[in-house]
């Protein structure tokens, strides 16, 4: 998977997966890759719904912003919230895609709401570059 330039594995962090950070101790942007664990029967978006309501029982100020069918079987969440490790709004956008193999996947970038062309860039470019093990 493509992560930007600088960029590193984050051994720190709490949640599934692996998580890439700026260099230097930058924590305003990241991203993030897991597996899918739950059952395929339970759709991508309605997985994402499930995260968007989890979020906003637990994140301050949290604001959905979308969810959306994208080819496919995949599905994407963005959405924002107060950060201070991004100074201010963060926006995140989740991506559920589904591999050749039938597993699904969860790439997700996140950074400073102010910035939201360099997070969809790199979510971009993770998607563009993803392959699984």
């Amino acid at each position: 998977m493509a992560i930007p330039a600088g960029w590193g594995p984050s051994h720190d962090e709490q949640g599934n997966g692996a998580f890439y950070r700026p260099p230097g101790g930058d924590r305003s942007a990241l991203l993030q890759i897991f597996r899918i664990s739950e059952p395929a029967s339970t759709g991508s978006c309605e997985l994402l719904r499930m995260s968007s309501a989890r979020l906003g029982d637990q994140t301050p100020a949290y604001q959905q912003v979308s969810i959306t069918s994208v080819s496919g079987s995949s599905c994407e969440l963005v959405y924002e919230y107060d950060s201070a490790e991004s100074h201010g709004r963060r926006r995140g956008m989740e991506r559920i895609v589904t591999t050749p193999d039938g597993n699904r996947w969860a790439l997700l970038a996140a950074g400073p709401s102010t910035d939201a062309p360099t997070t969809r860039a790199n979510l971009t470019a993770a998607l563009d570059s993803f392959r699984p093990e």
